[in-house]
């Protein structure tokens, strides 16, 4: 049978897609025994996870005749990404085909992931069946890759794309934020501003996820106002233009140019310079005053989304090279081209744009990213070799590596960090070119970003209504000596970007308070203030792919109010705490319950989540990327299984990268 033969219903009056229940599980084995050859078909094990899974749509198709029960007729099963969805799966009954069915499937589907908000659809069809091929072209699907031997030894695959033309659903709202509207509405007249400030303490902003937020404030650097608004956005589910990732991206060479050469295969070259030419662009939300590179400045605008920028590239003899991007202002772009910007404004507020997709894959070794002169690394020595023989027994090849090995990222296929991480180092900068060269990272560049910045992490708990100490996001405009008199002290005050403790101070009276701020907002323009609540001990929660993998108690330091003393010379006896390892089975529920609600607003790594039991609840201090696992420390209840578990995950996440092979019929 081929799909590719059907013809409008004629035995069903009309159909419609319902979700998939268990009581269909019959029906899925159906479909795979009718659908697919044995080698090809999903085990009834796999259909029951489809079925129950919350990353996957399982889907089933009713055919309804007048005065008739609907007959189950079809079924399907997407895979669903955090932009993209993926048909793992789709067939009709035997009985039921030639009725347009499959065809109402498909739609379904891709109507699915336009009001959703997906960037793009895909699948894998059959390479040797091109009546297949070109019925899934109907749809919008294209071909962008051949997969050889994909089902087997000379059965191969062709990769088909469909990205949706538009949005559906409850439309945005744009906001365009700047650090002054006074001033702005001179060069724009006639443009709504909102002021970061507003946009910061505004609840009306924090309590809708309907914004599309334009960000064009002066500065993105870490710890300016535009920063904090890009990183608030996000914590917010806001869509944002440009995220505090993006930034980065561009502002970093190895990953800029991993992004260019994304598109060197869909750009006309008249657009590109040639061998040995420098060529400079302005780029103002897409659009350039020079209209012979209109296309380039589209494709370049949604690779990079930045809204003002000047890119500088070098044509070789095997394509472009990346020499340097330079963000523009609002001012800038004001004075020397305001029609364009008032024209791309416009157009920016009508349109929706989308973000690439994710990369292409490799195949299996394993890098560690370690610094042995770090003085407080997050697996000792010893843990490091016990990390090696585990990886080892998985599967892996491993090679520890350094940040001098940054250009030989892509000769792994898997990168786990043992070292501290920071959004202003290279460990964020190699996470993230790893994880555009397609290795599964563990730390991924999300989760750094997300736990490096206190300021996204209270945001993001509040929002999801997980118990936190009170806080207070402060700017230098709001600390008044009458709103300072209003906080409760003694008070916990927090440069938004630190680890293991540090740039984490108390203040206890109204000078000290002063003075400190007026010490950390020549660092920053945003800090935050957190009542200080007293115990004994942190509880601290090690997660794994959003389950519990290890749990510790860790005590303060001597004479400290703290875990770690950085107050203390040489890092003695009383640097730290003592430590207890507890067996998860043992942890309070209302510990272990928290913990996990916690990690997973960040994703499924390899989290450590540090909470205080007060009174029987459970309050949540903050979720950590890059978790400590020390031998003797952490791996005390679980031994050299607590190492084994975690390279296991990883080779897992390559597998279901790799190896879930499905035939579309």
């Amino acid at each position: 049978m081929s799909l590719a033969c059907e013809t409008p219903a004629v035995s069903f009056s009309s159909s419609s897609v319902r979700a998939a229940t268990l009581d269909d599980l019959p029906l899925f084995e159906a479909c795979e025994r009718t659908g697919f050859n044995e080698n090809r078909r999903s085990s009834r094990a796999s259909l029951r996870r489809s079925i129950t899974s919350p990353s996957q749509l399982a889907l089933v198709i009713e055919g309804k005749a007048k005065r008739r029960k609907p007959v189950p007729a079809g079924c399907a099963v997407v895979f669903q990404y955090k932009r993209s969805l993926r048909i793992y799966s789709l067939a009709i009954l035997r009985e039921h085909r030639m009725h347009g069915l499959g065809e109402s499937l498909v739609r379904h589907v891709v109507e699915f992931a336009v009001s959703h908000g997906y960037e793009r659809v895909s699948l894998e069809a059959d390479m040797n069946n091109p009546k297949l091929v070109n019925w899934y072209r109907k749809f919008g699907f294209e071909p962008v890759r051949t997969l050889s031997d994909y089902y087997g030894p000379g059965e191969p695959a062709v990769r088909m794309v469909l990205s949706p033309s538009g949005r559906q659903g409850a439309p945005e709202s744009v906001v365009i934020v700047v650090e002054e509207p006074g001033r702005m509405r001179d060069c724009c007249p006639g443009v709504q501003f909102c002021s970061a400030t507003d946009y910061l303490v505004d609840t009306n902003y924090a309590d809708s996820n309907r914004f599309h937020v334009l960000n064009l404030c002066s500065s993105y650097k870490t710890h300016s106002m535009g920063y904090y608004v890009s990183l608030l956005a996000s914590a917010r589910n806001h869509r944002v233009t440009p995220s505090v990732m993006t930034v980065k991206d561009v502002t970093t060479p190895m990953v800029a140019q991993s992004l260019l050469d994304e598109l060197k295969d869909t750009i006309n070259s008249r657009q590109l310079p040639g061998k040995g030419e420098l060529l400079e662009l302005t780029i103002i939300l897409g659009r350039t005053p020079d209209p012979c590179r209109a296309e380039l400045a589209r494709k370049l605008f949604s690779l990079f989304a930045i809204p003002f920028f000047t890119i500088t590239m070098e044509g070789r003899e095997d394509g472009w090279k990346f020499r340097k991007v330079k963000l523009l202002h609002l001012r800038q772009v004001a004075k020397r081209h305001p029609a364009l910007l008032r024209s791309a404004l416009d157009a920016f507020c009508l349109k929706k744009r989308y973000n690439r997709p994710k990369l292409k894959n490799y195949q299996y070794d394993l890098a560690i990213l370690v610094d042995t002169a770090e003085p407080t690394p997050p697996s000792n020595a010893i843990a490091l070799e016990k990390f090696r023989k585990a990886a080892e027994r998985v599967g892996f090849f491993v090679e520890f590596i350094t940040k001098a090995d940054h250009r030989r990222i892509c000769e792994f296929d898997a990168l786990f960090i043992r070292e501290t991480t920071a959004m202003d180092n290279h460990t964020y900068a190699m996470s993230r070119h790893a994880y555009t060269e397609g290795l599964v990272v563990v730390d991924d560049p999300w989760s750094i970003m997300l736990c490096s910045n206190k300021v996204y992490l209270q945001e993001r708990l509040a929002h999801a209504g997980v118990a936190q100490p009170r806080g207070w996001h402060l700017t230098r405009k709001e600390c008044k000596p009458e709103f300072l008199r209003s906080l409760p002290l003694p008070l916990v005050l927090k440069l938004p970007e630190s680890s293991f403790s540090l740039g984490v101070f108390r203040v206890s009276t109204m000078e000290e308070l002063e003075a400190k701020l007026a010490e950390m907002f020549r660092h920053t323009d945003l800090v935050i203030a957190q009542e200080f609540l007293v115990s004994a001990y942190d509880w601290r929660v090690g997660l794994l792919d959003n389950k519990p993998l290890f749990a510790c108690k860790y005590f303060m330091a001597n004479n400290h109010w703290q875990i770690y003393n950085w107050q203390e010379p040489g890092q003695g006896e009383d640097f730290s705490g003592r430590s207890e390892a507890v067996p998860v089975d043992k942890v309070p529920p209302h510990i272990l319950k928290a913990a996990v609600q916690a990690s997973s607003l960040i994703g499924n790594g390899l989290y450590g989540v540090d909470l205080k039991d007060m009174g029987g609840k459970a309050c949540v201090i903050e979720v950590n990327d890059n978790p400590n696992v020390d031998a003797d420390i952490e791996d005390i209840i679980l031994g050299d299984e607590l190492y084994g578990r975690i390279m296991r995950s990883i080779y897992n996440r390559i597998e279901a990268e790799r190896h879930q092979v499905r035939y579309i019929y």
